[in-house]
């Protein structure tokens, strides 16, 4: 409940509260009626599919979402006059590639998949290297790798040269980004969540590195993908 973007921490505890007295929830209506919440929180909940577990996907959910009331109500647990969730609407399920991109807008994470594996093969056929295949590349060779930008760091004793993580659905690539080139690609580095890098590869004392000589903008093709690195200096 904490990595579901704009969810009031009063709502989760309401949630937990609820599900600790009773046990777990039935149904959305269930949910709703327990918890007092509003339209708007479960609205968010059902955008993070947090309501997968009463058998709805998220059109589904949203859709009853737009049922309930606007602003929490207090209601009794057994009010004869509350129905349960109407019958499901007949809604087209998201593929996957949509349910993964629809996790990240609302958590910043998915299980269900890595955003680039659904861009495995054209990455392939652009000679993009993933980053266990890195570790079998010959060293000093230029290399293409791609990835979600996870870690943006600058030490102060590294005399301007950033360090930057990329993950893909493989694991993780050391990028080394020297200031000209820093500069060279600012909007790039500064705002977006997906990078395709050029390098050189450089391994040293077991670390594997890419020093970056070009980089391009993935975000575009990956719909726009809500992701926020952790940026140190």
């Amino acid at each position: 409940l904490r990595q579901i973007r704009g969810l009031p921490e009063l709502a989760a505890q309401k949630i937990v509260a609820a599900r600790d007295q009773d046990g777990s929830f039935g149904s959305l209506a269930d949910l709703a009626r327990r918890t007092g919440l509003g339209q708007a929180v479960i609205e968010r909940l059902g955008k993070a599919d947090a309501l997968a577990s009463l058998k709805q996907d998220r059109r589904v959910a949203l859709w009853q979402a737009l049922g309930q009331e606007r602003k929490p109500q207090e209601q009794p647990l057994f009010d004869p006059h509350i129905s349960d969730d109407d019958e499901d609407a007949l809604l087209p399920a998201l593929g996957g590639q949509e349910e993964v991109i629809a996790d990240y807008r609302a958590t910043g994470l998915s299980l269900k998949a890595h955003p680039l594996s659904f861009y495995r093969e054209a990455l392939g056929s652009l000679g993009v290297a993933t980053a266990v295949e890195l570790e079998s590349r010959p060293n000093n060779r230029q290399v293409r790798v791609a990835g979600l930008v996870i870690l943006r760091q600058r030490p102060s004793t590294a005399k301007g040269i950033t360090f930057v993580t990329l993950e893909d659905e493989t694991g993780t690539i050391n990028l080394v980004i020297k200031p000209p080139v820093w500069e060279r690609y600012y909007r790039i580095v500064r705002t977006s969540a997906g990078w395709l890098a050029h390098g050189r590869l450089e391994r040293r004392s077991g670390v594997t590195h890419v020093i970056v000589n070009r980089i391009e903008d993935l975000e575009g093709r990956l719909g726009e993908l809500k992701v926020q690195s952790r940026d140190f200096r």
